[in-house]
């Protein structure tokens, strides 16, 4: 269990930790371990996941270390969960609820949500801190009189958005730039009808709302960047979560919208969204992360459609969560030892479409970045240590921000 003194931290500078802490929290090698946020923040000596080890954490408020020394030589997870998909038939009373969010970050949205009526589309994913409809948008469910289900396939729920998109191939459907950019819901069966629109192909779900709106990409960030004759301020007021993904749309055998009837045996669900990436906030006087160091916010996947024969998938995929954000602050940052993309947030996959297939007919949208920040002072890169040879963007995805010490966090 956890070695570790937990008590509520005050709102104070992370380098003024107070030197008289003595109590270490550490995560013992080869243990997989999870902490809840609603327990509060950390204040401790030192915050270590030791080599091998595993700490998830999960809850509905932000991940805050306090210490004199965090050293992460194992995993520290603050993913979205993925949503495992819709695993149930012929039971549209039933929704299907979105994958949860990361620490801080927003729910998927809910798939088949009416219980007594047909659902005219999916949810729309929850925005961080479970804020409603702030996430990707649900797809449009489908109507058609086809039999096999396959001429009705609802359309995918759109990927959660949060920073801006950092693609490093070319084409945004590359599978290299998955996670990097948020893509929209594929579109339904192209013989059956939108129940919203009530014409043919059913549209897929948008992506979330942009939360950086200002015509200044330089400044997607929250805090303070140092720049000549004027520091840049970041256009984010505060940290925040990932977006979850938005739900993809039901399969309904009908010739008209809304049917006559709610049956069981003529809808089949789309699926729930995956959640977004969790808020990290690691604060101390010296932060290490080691050669098998990882500190991930990435958004969860969303999940397949409903079948109706085999893995068809004619229920809409639901979107990916968006990835969440990573800050750290410090005296000195040493990722001199950091494995490539050791700092990550990044959106997640897409629920699958036709025939179980990422990004087909009727799939999810992909989630898009977060934000990673290193906050030093002055904002001097000399105090984040590299590997040799590397650059930022070798070590974190997306591409960190080195700003200056940021107080009250």
């Amino acid at each position: 269990m956890f070695r570790h003194l937990l008590r509520t931290a005050p709102l104070a500078l992370a380098l003024t930790a107070p030197a008289a802490l003595a109590a270490d929290f550490v995560v013992p090698a080869g243990t997989v371990q999870v902490y809840d946020t609603s327990l509060g923040s950390l204040v401790v000596d030192r915050f270590v996941v030791e080599a091998g080890a595993v700490l998830r954490v999960r809850g509905p408020f932000a991940f805050r270390v306090q210490a004199q020394l965090i050293r992460i030589d194992g995993d520290l997870d603050l993913d979205g969960t993925d949503h495992p998909g819709v695993l149930t038939i012929n039971v549209p009373s039933v929704p299907v609820p979105g994958a949860n969010g990361g620490p801080g970050g927003g729910r998927g949205g809910t798939g088949s949500w009416l219980t007594t009526q047909t659902t005219p589309r999916g949810g729309q994913g929850f925005g961080p801190f479970l804020l409603p409809n702030t996430g990707g948008l649900g797809g449009e469910s489908a109507y058609s009189t086809d039999t096999t289900g396959i001429g009705r396939r609802g359309a995918g729920g759109g990927g959660g958005v949060f920073g801006p998109a950092e693609t490093i191939a070319p084409g945004q459907e590359s599978r290299a730039n998955l996670g990097r950019i948020a893509l929209a819901g594929r579109p339904g069966s192209v013989t059956g009808f939108g129940a919203v629109s009530l014409q043919a192909r059913p549209r897929g779900g948008g992506v979330g709302p942009a939360v950086f709106v200002d015509a200044n990409p330089l400044n997607d960030f929250f805090g303070v960047k140092p720049q000549v004759p004027v520091p840049l301020v970041g256009e984010l007021l505060a940290p925040i979560g990932g977006q979850g993904g938005g739900a993809g749309g039901d399969s309904v055998h009908s010739s008209v919208f809304p049917p006559l009837t709610f049956s069981a045996s003529a809808n089949d669900q789309g699926c729930g969204g995956g959640g977004g990436g969790g808020l990290g906030l690691l604060l101390a006087r010296r932060i290490v992360v080691g050669p098998a160091g990882r500190v991930h916010a990435d958004g969860g996947a969303g999940g397949g459609g409903e079948n109706t024969q085999f893995l068809n998938r004619v229920g809409g995929g639901g979107g990916g969560g968006s990835g969440g954000m990573l800050l750290l602050q410090g005296n000195l940052i040493d990722l001199s030892q950091a494995q490539p993309d050791a700092l990550r947030a990044l959106g997640g996959e897409g629920g699958a479409g036709a025939n179980d297939v990422s990004r087909a007919e009727g799939g999810g949208g992909h989630g898009g970045p977060g934000l990673v920040q290193l906050h030093v002072p002055g904002g001097n890169g000399a105090f984040v240590l590299l590997p040799g040879g590397a650059t930022l963007a070798d070590v974190s995805a997306p591409r960190a921000h080195v700003l200056l010490v940021q107080p009250g966090l």
